[in-house]
C-alpha cells in the first residue's frame, strides 16, 4: 500500500510541475518568487519548489514526517483549473459527497481505532484543535472546523468513550468539497487532518 501512495503522489508532482504556475498563482492569489510557490495549508505556511515540486517549510517549523496525505491534498486543491471556489459553509459528510461506500460502511467511518488516543483527555484535544485554528463547532464532546486551504475547512468531531460506545470521531466536508479536491482525494484530507490533530495534541500538555 506504501508503494502506492508513493506512486500517486509522485503523479501528483508530475501533474502538478506540467500546470502553469503563474495562473495558479493569480488564481489563488499566492505568494511566490523565483524558486517557489507559498501556500497557508492546515494553518501553516509551506512552499513548493518550482522545479522539482518538492514541498517543504516555509516557517521555523519543520514539517511533519510522511507527508502524502498533505501532498495529495494540496496538489489536487492547487491543480483545479477555473475560478478559485468558495466554501459554502455547510456541512456533508464523505457518503453524501459522492461514491458508493457500501452498507454498514457508516460505522467503519467512526474512526475508533484513531479516537482511542484521544479517549478521557477531551480538554487537552480540544486545546489542540484550537491551537490548529480550529473553529469550536457543536453536537460533539470536542467539534472544531480545522481550516485546510484558504476558506475550506474540514469538521472534527469526537465523542468521548462512555459506559457503551467507544471514543469515535467523524469528520464532515464543506458542501462544495468536490469543487477544490476529487472525491478520492477527501480520504487523504482525513488523514492529513488526524495527523496534524494528533501531532498536536502530543505537543499539547
Amino acid at each position: 500500500m506504501a508503494d502506492n501512495y508513493n506512486k500517486m503522489e509522485i503523479q501528483a508532482r508530475e501533474l502538478f510541475l506540467k500546470l502553469d504556475q503563474q495562473e495558479m498563482v493569480r488564481t489563488w492569489d499566492l505568494k511566490s518568487d523565483g524558486s517557489f510557490i507559498y501556500a497557508e495549508f492546515f494553518g501553516k505556511e509551506l512552499r513548493i519548489d518550482r522545479k522539482t515540486a518538492e514541498i517543504s517549510s516555509a516557517g521555523p517549523d519543520p514539517m511533519i514526517e510522511n507527508t502524502c496525505d498533505e501532498s495529495m491534498v494540496l496538489f489536487d486543491i492547487l491543480s483545479r483549473t477555473g475560478p478559485a471556489p468558495k466554501a459554502s459553509g455547510q456541512w456533508a459528510s464523505i457518503s453524501m459527497l459522492g461514491g458508493h461506500i457500501g452498507a454498514g460502511h457508516d460505522r467503519t467511518l467512526r474512526n475508533e481505532p484513531q479516537a482511542a488516543v484521544f479517549a478521557g483527555q477531551t480538554e487537552r484535544l480540544a486545546a489542540a484543535c484550537k491551537a490548529l485554528g480550529g473553529i469550536p463547532f457543536s453536537k460533539a464532546d470536542a467539534g472544531f472546523a480545522i481550516p485546510v486551504f484558504r476558506d475550506f475547512k474540514i469538521l472534527f468531531q469526537f465523542w468521548d468513550a462512555d459506559d457503551e460506545f467507544p471514543a469515535s470521531i467523524k469528520y464532515l466536508f464543506d458542501t462544495n468539497a468536490l469543487q477544490y479536491m476529487h472525491y478520492e482525494t477527501l480520504w487523504y484530507a482525513m488523514g492529513a487532518a488526524y495527523k496534524r490533530i494528533k501531532h498536536q495534541f502530543e505537543l499539547t500538555e
